[in-house]
């Protein structure tokens, strides 16, 4: 664990602006229908026209074009006109656009991200709304988790917690003495620029997916590297 007396970084002065990003995040992917569409476009080999799309998602060509314009006007995506074969009218093709935090979320993390914002932001967007959210988030999922009944140690509580948290873009690992270090965060970008709320998020869920597993078990000394610390961390211990 870090040393808990060091001084911690000052915190970033752009919390304005990370709030915009995620109000653009939630404006510009909160729809589930935008969201296939936006992955449809990131996900080809080349871009696309709105009549591939429609026909990708099995949607109106219409649809497809309405969000497919507002992902370009959010800066997700660009359009060109280019002529089908070398003949007849141009049409409009999208390919990925230069939103580098929407880019670098895979389709299941922004699932996670985008829902867990949306929730909170209709119930006040506080600190308190995000970590209730996020820890109701981490109840669900373990509750619906297979595992048969509560781990008896706390190394058996930390690998159930490690996988789960796993499933949702944490790639998290364990060790020997029940603690669970996550590799990666689907909400990194973000925290870096705004840790106590972003990182208060994310423990929560944490929280969450162990209460729902192992109700005994407590989460304790959790660090997070967007807070200054080595790495995202946290230690079971059984109760």
């Amino acid at each position: 664990m870090a040393d808990a007396s060091a001084p911690r970084p000052a915190r970033r002065p752009d919390a304005e602006a990370t709030e915009a990003e995620i109000a653009r995040l939630v404006s510009a992917l909160g729809d589930r229908t935008r969201r296939r569409v936006y992955f449809a476009v990131t996900g080809a080999t080349d871009a696309l026209s709105k009549e591939q799309v429609a026909v990708e998602l099995d949607i109106d060509k219409r649809l497809a074009g309405f969000h497919l314009d507002k992902l370009v006007g959010e800066g997700f995506l660009e359009a060109e006109f280019r002529r089908h074969s070398g003949a007849g009218r141009p049409a409009k093709f999208y390919s990925p656009g230069p939103a580098e935090v929407a880019v670098q979320i895979p389709e299941r993390r922004y699932e996670v991200l985008a829902g867990l914002l949306l929730k909170a932001s209709r119930e006040g967007g506080g600190q308190e709304d995000l970590e209730r959210v996020g820890y109701e988030f981490g109840l669900a999922a373990g509750s619906d988790a297979p595992g048969g009944s509560a781990p008896s140690t706390a190394r058996d509580a930390a690998e159930r917690l490690a996988r789960m948290l796993s499933d949702f873009g944490f790639a998290a690992s364990t060790s020997g003495d029940g603690s669970v270090t996550a590799c990666s965060c689907p909400f990194e970008d973000l925290a870096f620029a705004d840790p106590e709320r972003v990182c208060g998020l994310d423990r929560a869920i944490w929280r969450g997916f162990l209460a729902a597993t192992a109700p005994a078990a407590e989460l304790t000394e959790p660090t997070a590297r967007a807070e200054g610390d080595e790495a995202c961390r946290a230690e079971v211990l059984a109760g």
